[in-house]
C-alpha cells in the first residue's frame, strides 16, 4: 500500500512535515481524520483524509489512497477504515501538538447495517486516545473521504 499524500487538487506532497508546518503555522487549528472505502472490481480502494480547519479561514485537505484485495464483508472494511484513520492520527499526533478528532464511518442508528459495529469502532479510537465522531457527525469520513474515494474531486478538463 502506498503512503504518498496529495492535496485535494491532486498535486503530490513531497514532504509531509513541511506541508503540515505550512498549513498549520502558528495559528489556531483543528485536525480531523477520516477514511472511506469503495469496492471496485477485484480491489477495494481506501481514502484517508486529513482536514485541517482554521476557524475563520476555512480548511485544507490532504489525502492518500490505498488499494488492497477486495473486501466483501462490511465489518472487515469498517475495521480497516478505522485502523487506517487511527494509524494516520497517531502519525500526526507525533508531528503536531493539537488534539485530533477521529471520524468513523459507522452509524449508531439501528436502521443502518453499520450500527452493529459502531460501538466497537468508536472504542478503537477512544482506546488510542482520540475524540471520536460517528455518523451523522463524522463528516470527514462520510463526506470528504467519500467525495475523494468516489472521484468527485477530479476536475473535468
Amino acid at each position: 500500500m502506498a503512503d504518498r499524500w496529495r492535496h485535494l487538487s491532486g498535486s503530490w506532497i513531497d514532504d509531509l512535515d513541511s506541508a503540515l508546518e505550512e498549513l498549520v503555522g502558528d495559528d489556531e487549528f483543528l485536525i480531523h481524520v477520516g477514511t472511506d472505502s469503495k469496492n471496485r472490481g477485484a480491489h477495494t480502494d481506501f481514502v484517508t483524509v486529513v482536514a485541517i480547519l482554521r476557524p475563520g479561514f476555512g480548511a485544507r485537505v490532504l489525502y492518500r489512497k490505498q488499494r488492497c484485495q477486495r473486501m466483501g464483508a462490511l465489518a472487515q472494511r469498517l475495521i480497516q477504515e478505522a485502523q487506517m484513520s487511527i494509524e494516520t492520527a497517531l502519525m500526526l499526533s507525533e508531528r503536531v501538538p493539537q488534539d485530533i478528532v477521529l471520524h468513523i464511518d459507522a452509524n449508531p442508528d439501528e436502521r443502518h447495517k453499520s450500527s452493529r459495529y459502531a460501538r466497537s469502532l468508536a472504542g478503537m479510537g477512544l482506546g488510542n486516545g482520540f475524540e471520536v465522531r460517528l455518523k451523522p457527525d463524522a463528516w470527514c469520513a462520510s463526506s470528504v473521504a467519500d467525495h475523494v474515494v468516489n472521484r468527485r474531486h477530479q476536475r473535468v478538463a
